[in-house]
This record gives C-alpha cells, sequence and structure tokens, in this order.
C-alpha cells in the first residue's frame, strides 16, 4: 500500500504543478509581460538582483554567522541556488500579490536559471567547501517541464482563444490546487519523521534565511503593494523539483531530504505569518485618509 501511494505521489505531484502552471498562464494577457519591461525596466533589474545575487549572498552570510552542520548548509546552497518556485506564480496573486508582475518576474527567473543556477551553486560550492556539478541539460528540463512548458502554453491559447482560456481555465486551476493540496499531506505525512530528525538550531538557521529572503524583497519592493509583496515571496521561495535534482545527482537522498523537507515547510510557516502581517497593515491603511504622493511608484 505505501508503495502504491509513493508511486502515485511521484506521478500525480508533477502533473498537478503542471496543471495548475497551464491553468495560470491562461490568465496572464502576453500584452501585460512586455509592459512591465517596457514601463519599469528598472523594477525588473532590481527585482532580479534581489533573487539571483542579493538573497544567495545574503543566505552565505548566515552560514557563516550561524554555522549550521555542514549538511544544512550544502542544502541551504541548492536551495537558495534555485529560484522561480512553481506554485508560486498561484499562491502570490491569491494572497495579494499582482500576477502580471509575478508573471514577468518569474518567467524570467526560469528563463534564467540555465545560466545562474550553475554560477551561483559553483560560487557557494567553493566558499562554503563542498564539491557540486549541475548539468544544464537537468536544469533546463525540469524548469521548462514544470514553469516554462505550461505557462507559456496557457498564455498561447489566451492570445488565440480568450473564450476558451476564460472556460476552462478556472475548472483546471481548481481541479489543479485540490489534487495538489492532498498529495502534499501525503509527501508531509510520509516524511513526518525526518521533520522530528531537524534539530532545532537548525530550524532557526532555516527561518533567519527565509526571514531574511522576505525582507530583501519588501524592502528593494515598490511602493505599490501587490507587487511588494509579490518581490517579497518570489525572493523566498526556492524551486524544490530543481533542488531535489541537484541534490539527487550529487547527493544520497539520506543527505537531502532530512534538509530539504524540513527548509519547506518553514518556509510555509513564515510565509504565513508575512502574509498574515501584510494583509493587518493594508487593512489599516485602507482606513487612513490618503495622503498626496502615496500612490505614486518608485
Amino acid at each position: 500500500m505505501k508503495e502504491l501511494i509513493l508511486n502515485i505521489v511521484k506521478i500525480g505531484l508533477p502533473l498537478s504543478v503542471v496543471v495548475s502552471m497551464f491553468a495560470q498562464g491562461l490568465r496572464i494577457v502576453p500584452g501585460q509581460l512586455a509592459l512591465l519591461f517596457r514601463e519599469r525596466p528598472l523594477l525588473m533589474l532590481r527585482s532580479l538582483v534581489a533573487v539571483l545575487v542579493l538573497v544567495p549572498l545574503a543566505a552565505f552570510v548566515i552560514i557563516l554567522l550561524l554555522k549550521p552542520s555542514h549538511d544544512v548548509a550544502i542544502g541551504l546552497a541548492i536551495l537558495v541556488a534555485s529560484p522561480a518556485a512553481p506554485m508560486m506564480l498561484v499562491k502570490v496573486p491569491k494572497k495579494g500579490g499582482s500576477l502580471a508582475y509575478m508573471a514577468s518576474l518569474h518567467l524570467s527567473l526560469a528563463l534564467l536559471t540555465l545560466l545562474t543556477v550553475p554560477i551561483t551553486l559553483d560560487l557557494l560550492s567553493k566558499a562554503l567547501g563542498f564539491q557540486v556539478e549541475v548539468g544544464v541539460l537537468a536544469v533546463a528540463r525540469v524548469v521548462g517541464m514544470t514553469i516554462l512548458l505550461p505557462v507559456c502554453l496557457g498564455i498561447l491559447i489566451r492570445s488565440f482563444f480568450p473564450k476558451v482560456a476564460d472556460t476552462i481555465g478556472p475548472p483546471l486551476a481548481k481541479v489543479g490546487g485540490v489534487v495538489l493540496l492532498i498529495l502534499v499531506l501525503f509527501v508531509v505525512a510520509m516524511t513526518y519523521g525526518l521533520l522530528m530528525k531537524m534539530d532545532l538550531w537548525s530550524y532557526f538557521v532555516m527561518a533567519i534565511v527565509v526571514t531574511v529572503s522576505i525582507a530583501i524583497g519588501h524592502w528593494l519592493g515598490p511602493r505599490d503593494a501587490e507587487e511588494q509583496t509579490t518581490l517579497a515571496i518570489e525572493s523566498a521561495a526556492r524551486h524544490p523539483g530543481l533542488a531535489m535534482t541537484i541534490a539527487a545527482l550529487n547527493f544520497s537522498p539520506q543527505k537531502t531530504l532530512p534538509v530539504l523537507v524540513p527548509y519547506m515547510v518553514v518556509f510555509i510557516v513564515v510565509t504565513t505569518v508575512y502574509l498574515l502581517w501584510r494583509k493587518r497593515r493594508l487593512a489599516e491603511r485602507s482606513t487612513q485618509p490618503t495622503r498626496p504622493g502615496d500612490a505614486q511608484k518608485r
């Protein structure tokens, strides 16, 4: 029975992510993507620097200062080098983020992973004293299948058949979301022992990395509340499938899973707290009188 559930998870988890990404692509108007790059190039550049440069750099400094175990340091290095978590394109707009900004940033990060993942991991591995090899084809396969292909296919269908996109998008998103939630609960149940084995100091280090990553995106984000929330979450989000692929190619599952699974739990907890805080702040701000200049964007 356990093997059957494991096989269902292995097949269903990637498939549900692809369906969710495709459904999200059906919501994206192609013109919105180009508009952000044309009208606000500095925002996009600042956003990419925050996710691809400042977050890995901050994680490296935190590892040096807090000195987690070697395995945890390796796991964190792989994670911060693996941006563009697929489900952020679904989760963030639902929690008050900007879909157009998220789509532009997310697809840009996905395209850049072929270059940034090998470079970031090479620098971190040398600085932290471990060896890792990253195959460009492996990165391309994971990012292409989980983000680029389904999202771009959804965008393409919307550009030619907008009514079809509006009709099939919402039910596909609901089905993909429900199936994904069920499978994630199965994964958590099967890996519960890994969560208990992690020591408290490692959890603390992971929480600091996630918190600082969110802070980087929040402070560098534009004044627009939706876009600020978007960059904050995208800065902390990492691609678990990509990280798992890199780890599997270089280390044993016994060495990597005890780090990657707890990190994802920590990420969910910390980002949930941040989103609740943002919701409360925005609710308080909406009750205050509007001042001249508040609506201006950086």
